[in-house]
């Protein structure tokens, strides 16, 4: 059975943009199904729905255990000093805060992503060890990793500061895999690397570390 469709020209014949919607509207509610425009407003309510139908939440108030990052855990560092990032220990490239986390469950749509923490970096670093050389600032930089993609990137903090990182993407459905890396700047070719008493410098610490990330599906 034919269908009659219609479309509205403009004057110097331009064709709205809107006729092919409408074209587009009558011909997918005879062959497939209607479409959100066409469904009554009431059509799913509160009660026909599962939860997580709509959205998903997950965070964790203090990541990895304790909020303090695992990796780089140099031990042979000064009774005063945290355990944590030397160069002695540190890989030069980008490090995991902790374990990869799994968003299970995830239905396909948007993903917000926040990571905060606080973060250390020794002040030596912009200093160096002797007087006579010039400044070689540093900063901690911080990436989230979604399925092993960059979602969100910064520079990072310098000497003891409060960092926020945040991003949004659209992805397929399924688990979600998110990495927080962090990566140490090169020390300058004057940068201290032990204390007068022999043990290892300290040059970056992460703590009070935490996300939230919200999934959007409709």
């Amino acid at each position: 059975m034919k269908k009659w469709t219609h479309r509205e020209a403009r004057s110097g014949n331009t064709v709205d943009p809107e006729g092919f919607n409408a074209e587009f509207r009558a011909q997918q509610s005879s062959i497939t199904t209607i479409d959100r425009v066409q469904a009554p407003g009431s059509f799913v309510d509160q009660t026909r729905l599962e939860n997580g139908a709509l959205h998903l939440v997950w965070s964790d108030s203090a990541y990895p255990t304790g909020g303090e990052q695992t990796a780089d855990a140099d031990t042979s560092v000064a009774a005063n000093m945290w355990q944590a990032s030397t160069f002695q220990v540190h890989s030069g490239g980008w490090t995991n805060i902790g374990a990869a986390i799994t968003l299970t469950g995830f239905r396909g749509g948007s993903l917000f992503f926040e990571w905060s923490c606080n973060a250390y970096v020794s002040n030596i670093f912009a200093r160096g060890a002797y007087d006579g050389f010039p400044g070689s600032p540093a900063y901690l930089r911080m990436r989230i990793l979604v399925n092993g993609v960059i979602l969100a990137e910064r520079r990072g903090t310098a000497y003891h500061e409060h960092s926020r990182l945040f991003g949004t993407n659209i992805f397929p459905p399924g688990d979600l895999s998110v990495e927080m890396q962090f990566r140490l700047t090169e020390g300058s070719e004057d940068c201290a690397l032990t204390t007068s008493a022999g043990d290892n410098l300290m040059q970056a610490h992460v703590y009070s570390s935490r996300y939230l990330a919200v999934g959007r599906f409709r």
